[in-house]
């Protein structure tokens, strides 16, 4: 177990888990873990989980078809045995495990994984979860159906090849929950009564906005395949919802949590002091991002946000908000995610920004915000405040922006009118990050026919090597034209890239099994609690 004495090294971070002290007894308090949560979690189905800290309660009670290896990023077996994709790479075939039940004794058959997608694929007009599966939904562009030629075997097809499916496949968001939930409407799964899955733990209480309480499941036993013993330490964990970083840390100090989600730097020393660790990853897919609404406003124009690209000191905004276990983003994907690739576009140059502008007839006087035919240089920016950076972060890009004549005022909504707005297009500018394990996520979020906020049409020098990379196997020429979609788009500006996103946990002494998967996902390794 390290102490919090300085930001975690980079093979720790990878190990992404704190190892079990020894055990006190098998009566011991021990077996509850206290989890404090930076913020409420907002709905227990696991296809609708938007954010950080909803995914980091709902992943304990969903399993997925498989596993990605935080460390090589190589695919495992989980609920499927076997699985192999065919050579068009259309086809995905899953051989599933003969063993698994849900939590209220269903077992796991290729139908049931034929509903799960086919309701993610065509969400129900009109239904909710229309807008709050838009991740899940992203996953499954093309999908054509699933076959199931017998109870073990489903066969998923889609119209294009689609070579990012196995990598979705391992997400919290495609886990495959039991009939009676999927035969329920968006809404009802809102509810954590209606939410049943084959994973290691279930809901047993669901106070929103207060806490959250899982109960481990005695009859789980195929979680060996994916490298952990067949019991988890933790009978029980009791989520709480503490938005004060100060109070969180204070509560473990104080000995009224195990753990904590988002320590931040001024807590670190007082955590340090009796005895408790961090532990960190940094999180693949899309980095915190200003996205670009182009069909309006200031932002239409090109040349403003290339303005905006280079009047971003990115380590300035890192090294005072967020401290050594964050990272400037340095292209449009995050350094841990397959095929990123630095973009030297990316840098802090003020008189460039100041230069483009001018050339392109946006004029200041005095030092203050620029004009250009009557209009002012202002743009609005929309976020939800569920990561407690956000906030200190736009505040201070406000005022680096200003330095060139550049006006951002700031909108914090709620999560709900936040994905609302962000997804009817109704913005200047859009903050938000996206995790995901695979270079795709560009296609699902920045592509043309992906859920894009942008209200862009298809860029010809964009679009159609997105879609080319989603079909070649090859993971070297794949990574090539991931390359490629990485400089353009952010040389278009279509999403603006500033910090990378950590997940950061406190642990107090004496407790582990901590850590995070490949996406960045709270995993509680399963540690047989008589250790």
């Amino acid at each position: 177990m390290k102490p919090i004495t300085r930001a975690v090294t980079a093979a720790v971070a990878l190990s992404v888990a704190i190892p079990l002290a020894a055990c006190a007894g098998a009566d011991s308090a021990a077996d509850i873990l206290r989890y404090g949560l930076s913020s409420a979690p907002s709905c227990p189905d696991p296809a609708q989980a938007s954010t950080n800290q909803t995914v980091n309660v709902t992943r304990q009670v969903v399993d997925s078809l498989v596993d990605q290896n935080p460390e090589t990023g190589e695919l495992t077996p989980w609920l499927a045995q076997r699985f192999e994709t065919s050579p068009d790479g259309r086809s995905f075939t899953f051989t599933l495990r003969p063993d698994v039940t849900f939590s209220d004794g269903t077992p796991l058959t290729s139908e049931v994984v034929k509903q799960n997608f086919d309701a993610l694929a065509a969400p129900a007009s009109g239904d909710a979860g229309s807008t709050r599966t838009l991740q899940a939904s992203g996953f499954l562009l093309g999908y054509e159906g699933t076959r199931t030629p017998d109870p073990r075997t489903a066969i998923v097809r889609f119209r294009e090849p689609n070579v990012q499916f196995l990598q979705a496949a391992s997400t919290t968001q495609l886990g495959i929950l039991a009939p009676a939930t999927v035969g329920r409407s968006f809404d009802e799964r809102c509810l954590a009564t209606n939410v049943i899955g084959s994973g290691p733990y279930t809901y047993s209480e669901w106070e929103q906005n207060r806490s959250v309480t899982i109960e481990r499941r005695d009859d789980y036993r195929w979680s060996a395949d994916i490298g952990f013993a067949e019991k988890s330490r933790y009978q029980r964990i009791e989520f709480s919802v503490v938005p004060e970083s100060n109070v969180r840390a204070g509560s473990i100090q104080a000995g009224q949590l195990d753990a904590t989600a988002d320590p931040q730097p001024q807590d670190r020393e007082g955590l340090a002091a009796v005895g408790a660790a961090l532990v960190s990853r940094p999180n693949p897919g899309l980095p915190f991002v200003i996205q670009s609404n182009v069909s309006r406003g200031v932002l239409a124009d090109r040349e403003v946000r290339r303005a905006v690209l280079t009047a971003l000191n990115r380590p300035e905004l890192v090294g005072t908000v967020l401290g050594d276990d964050f990272e400037p983003a340095t292209s449009v994907l995050a350094s841990t995610t397959p095929g990123y690739r630095a973009d030297p576009n990316i840098r802090y140059d003020l008189q460039a920004s100041e230069r483009v502008l001018d050339a392109a007839g946006w004029r200041g006087s005095g030092g203050g915000i620029r004009e250009k035919d009557g209009q002012r240089l202002t743009f609005d920016v929309i976020y939800s405040p569920e990561f407690y950076g956000n906030k200190p972060i736009l505040e201070l890009i406000q005022q680096q922006l200003s330095a060139v004549g550049i006006e951002m005022t700031i909108s914090a909504l709620s999560n709900d009118d936040f994905l609302s707005r962000r997804s009817a297009g109704d913005f200047d500018a859009v903050y938000y990050n996206v995790t995901r394990a695979d270079p795709d996520i560009l296609r699902s979020r920045l592509g043309a026919d992906g859920t894009n906020y942008s209200q862009r049409r298809p860029d010809p020098q964009i679009d159609p090597v997105l879609d080319r990379q989603a079909g070649v196997a090859d993971q070297a020429e794949r990574h090539r034209l991931v390359a490629q979609i990485q400089n353009r788009l952010a040389e278009a500006g279509y999403a603006i890239p500033v910090a990378e996103l950590s997940q950061v946990a406190a642990v107090a002494a004496g407790f582990g099994g901590i850590g995070f998967d490949a996406s960045g996902v709270l995993r509680l390794q399963f540690e047989d609690s008589g250790s």
